[in-house]
């Protein structure tokens, strides 16, 4: 049926629309893909920086210019190395005893009790600060939060000096490991190592070096990152109740009960004794060692939330400068040989603590043992029986909470009155029990062992501190050299900055450290003398001991590996964040300034290294240009070459062509010459061998060849003859060979124009037509040729002769000196397929290429080595590459 019809059909057909056209599918650009080996190594590509770098300073340079910052804050100046170990602390215990007498001093002379400017909790407090309960960043305590708050955010809510909270204070009056009770802060791990000290022979009394109770200034010392750091506090504490003129809830309470003296009812009953303490506090009522110890190691760490959850062994560590190795009972392989030579040693050669059930986010409890928890082994004894007990200690000091309850417990059947006199044991509620060496091993998985030197006369020590680039897949390398001088015990610790006093600057990196000790000629990866013992909790250091080692030189091989967690701030975002509004951040001062101290230790070797990277740097960039400039001059030489080789082979043709024309020309004087008027109609046949460069459509460019007389060059000056010129009268005009035209048959007997040359019209150019005016052949338009700008006009008869400044000397000669060492080497960019200059697929910069926002892996740990020996001749030097002692594997 046909597409159409007509009216009287009623419309039935009509003529039908077409189908939509369907849009034209858009060609599909095929991806480039590579090679999935090429790929990968794209991916590794972007994934590191280019090159490592960490924050060192946090603070801007003038704040360390202008700024006096206070004597408790520097550490002592660094002594001689390998110096005693018990030197070193004598020499900051003498530093701390100086300030405190000066400040003492000057308090009497104003008639005034000493007041803390940097750790001024009173104030601090008053004002809503909270810069000394809480890090940067953080709300552990809510200092303006009072009402519906839960116990853990609820904060100090008073502060009172020592005289105005104790009716007969001491102080280090009685020290015993009983007095100690955990208060408003997780710190156990802090409280347990406190008790392990307490519990030996002056042990607390070392801490606090001096002090003076009526002005209220108190000196202490800690261990700190391989040195011993000084504190020196006033006798003001954090309380648990408001004053009386604060509103609260007690003195409602007391003013509705209708005393005489409501007020001093309230201070006598909320804000006297140790009982009203907000942190720890001794069980003695009126001691107040304890709440001040804690206090000075607060202000070392910058507040009292950065004491919150750590390992008993790093407390030690801390109170005593001793070295911890982390045990896991489940490793041990003679527990009698552990017996023998450190459990019955404690108190003398080692301290332990002790805790099980770490891994588990729900923490229970094994007969009474509260898992999470810190205990302390204070005592080790073997009955006559030769029953093996071990006395432990609860920090929280709350009667039989936490404490064992299996054998040997308090009221169990196997405390008979023997053996219970033979230990000197009373049933009491001090949080003390016994249990036996087996259960101990079996209930606690986990024990920290710190070996002591402060007693120990002979022991020395040195260290050294270095930076370390940390990949994401990480090897063993040379960082240390040690030279003993004699055979000597050795003890070797690796540690990292404890970032706990400058936290929330850490960064997103966790580091685990491991080190192995090579000799000389054992430099492969399995001839290593001893090794670290590797921690799994404990991330602060390592530790390896030998009882003996003999003379000689050792490289210590040290593997860094690094875990990241994205959720964590950068130290540059962190800045940037508490810095934003631009006013004054005391919390970002404090933390930034410990932040700078701790790392002052690796400031001279990163400069050192950055300034040795830099002169490498210099070397290759210089390397490459003149690598650059022989290449261009070897090519530049070979293009010079072939132009010669090329320029003579065109002479030899252009003579063999003159040659040629010159006998046709001679042939064509003997025959009849054509009629000129049918020239013009005659095709010329060297217009098809015309430069293709001055052809347009149909239309060809060309000599016109006109019947005058020829000029030989008799009838030149010989210079314009020279110099490829022909004039006429005073106008000079470029030869057409000297303007690039090809040499025909023709052209060498071309006439001289009174006029700029005609371009002749094709042969097929149609005629005109009746009444019109006949055409002309000749188009009369000048044809315009104009030489090259800056080309002299081409000789055919000149020879390539090099120029000055084509010397053929040495490829660098004098190109050095246009450049300076600080440009990197020139790389050429790479074209794209379609001619697109192609970004570059390194993180340079950490451009865009980074859609995902994460930034490039850049991970940089500082590290230090400690080496205890009885040496004291021994040496400790940094491994430098160019060392020849020991290969890197």
């Amino acid at each position: 049926m046909s597409a159409y019809s007509s009216d009287s059909d009623n419309g039935r057909f009509r003529r039908h629309p077409p189908p939509p056209r369907m849009s034209e599918p858009k060609p599909r650009i095929k991806k480039q893909t590579l090679p999935p080996q090429e790929t990968i190594n794209q991916i590794w590509s972007k994934f590191s920086a280019p090159k490592f770098s960490k924050t060192t300073t946090i603070l801007p340079p003038a704040s360390h210019s202008s700024s006096n910052p206070s004597e408790s804050d520097q550490a002592p100046p660094a002594g001689r190395a390998n110096l005693l170990v018990s030197e070193g602390y004598e020499r900051a215990a003498q530093e701390c005893r100086t300030r405190v007498r000066k400040l003492v001093k000057e308090c009497r002379r104003v008639n005034m009790r000493y007041r803390d400017p940097e750790f001024d909790i009173e104030w601090d407090l008053e004002l809503g600060k909270g810069h000394c309960l809480n890090g940067l960043g953080q709300a552990e305590f809510r200092i303006n939060q009072r009402r519906f708050a839960t116990p853990t955010q609820v904060p100090p809510r008073s502060v009172k000096r020592v005289g105005r909270i104790f009716e007969k204070p001491t102080f280090l009056k009685e020290v015993s490991p009983a007095d100690v009770q955990q208060g408003g802060l997780d710190n156990c791990w802090l409280l347990a190592s406190v008790t392990a000290l307490a519990n030996m022979k002056d042990g607390i009394q070392r801490l606090c070096v001096d002090y003076d109770t009526k002005i209220g200034i108190y000196g202490f010392v800690f261990h700190r990152d391989g040195e011993w750091i000084i504190s020196i506090i006033d006798d003001k504490l954090y309380l648990r109740s408001p004053d009386w003129d604060s509103p609260s809830t007690q003195r409602h309470l007391l003013e509705q009960t209708g005393r005489e003296d409501p007020e001093k009812a309230y201070r006598k009953t909320y804000q006297t004794g140790s009982h009203s303490l907000f942190f720890a506090r001794c069980r003695d009522q009126n001691e107040t060692w304890l709440p001040l110890l804690e206090k000075a190691y607060a202000k070392a760490h910058g507040d009292y939330a950065a004491l919150n959850g750590g390992w008993i062994g790093e407390g030690i560590e801390d109170l005593t400068g001793g070295v911890t190795t982390e045990l896991l009972t489940s490793d041990i392989l003679d527990e009698d040989e552990l017996w023998e030579n450190e459990i019955l040693k404690v108190n003398k050669d080692f301290l332990f603590g002790c805790a099980t059930g770490l891994v588990r986010e729900v923490y229970g409890d094994r007969d009474g043992i509260v898992e999470g928890h810190a205990y302390v082994i204070m005592e080790a004894r073997q009955l006559s029986t030769g029953e093996r007990l071990v006395k432990l200690r609860n920090p929280w000091g709350k009667g039989k909470k936490g404490n064992w309850e299996g054998p040997w417990s308090d009221g169990s059947k196997e405390f008979t009155p023997e053996s219970q006199q033979e230990l000197g044991h009373k049933f009491a509620t001090d949080s003390v029990f016994w249990i036996s060496y087996e259960d101990m091993l079996r209930k606690y998985q986990h024990l920290d062992r710190t070996r002591l030197f402060v007693d120990s006369p002979d022991w020395r020590v040195t260290q050294k501190w270095v930076s370390v680039d940390v990949p994401w897949k990480s090897q063993f390398e040379a960082r240390f050299t040690i030279t003993l001088k004699k055979e000597s015990p050795v003890v070797l610790a690796l540690s990292q900055l404890d970032d706990r006093y400058f936290e929330a600057l850490q960064g997103q990196y966790t580091f685990w450290l491991q080190f192995r000790l090579h000799g000389v000629d054992s430099a492969g990866e399995d001839d290593f003398i001893m090794r670290s013992h590797g921690n799994y909790l404990m991330e602060r250091s390592v530790v390896a001991e030998l009882k003996s080692l003999p003379a000689g030189t050792y490289t210590v091989f040290v593997m860094v590996t690094a875990e990241r967690d994205l959720k964590k701030l950068t130290a540059e975002e962190v800045v940037k964040a508490e810095s934003r509004s631009k006013v004054n951040n005391d919390k970002l001062a404090q933390v930034g300034k410990a932040y700078d101290l701790a790392h002052s230790k690796v400031t001279t070797y990163m400069d050192s290294n950055a300034k040795a990277s830099k002169e490498k740097d210099k070397a290759k960039a210089r390397t490459a240009r003149i690598a650059a400039r022989r290449k261009r001059w070897e090519k530049m030489h070979s293009t010079r070459d072939a132009m010669r080789k090329q320029d003579k082979k065109n002479k030899e043709k252009r003579e063999q062509k003159e040659s040629n024309d010159r006998a046709k020309a001679a042939a064509r004087e003997g025959r009849i010459p054509i009629d000129k008027g049918a020239q013009a109609n005659i095709r010329d046949v060297g217009l098809d061998k015309v430069d293709k460069a001055i052809q347009i459509g149909d239309m060809v460019s060309a000599p016109a060849k006109m019947d005058l007389p020829p000029a030989t060059g008799s009838q030149l000056p010989k210079e314009r003859e020279d110099s490829g010129l022909q004039t006429e009268g005073n106008a000079v005009s470029p030869s057409l060979e000297s303007q690039g035209m090809p040499d025909t048959p023709e052209s060498s007997t071309m006439p001289m124009f009174q006029h700029p040359p005609l371009v002749r019209l094709p042969s097929n150019h149609p005629a005109p037509g009746p009444g019109l005016p006949p055409q002309r052949h000749f188009d009369e338009r000048p044809l315009q040729r104009h030489p090259a700008q800056g080309f002299a006009p081409y000789n055919r008869d000149q020879q390539y002769l090099p120029s000055e400044g084509e010397s053929s000397a040495s490829p660098v000669s004098d190109f050095e000196d246009g450049f300076s060492d600080e440009e990197p080497a020139v790389v050429a960019r790479p074209i794209h397929d379609h001619g697109q200059p192609r970004r570059e697929d390194g993180p340079k910069g950490y451009d865009s290429d980074y859609e995902d926002g994460i930034d490039p892996w850049n991970a940089v740990c500082i590290v230090g080595l400690r080496v205890y020996s009885k040496d004291k001749g021994l040496e400790v030097k940094v491994y430098e590459e160019d060392d020849k002692v020991v290969k890197n594997i």
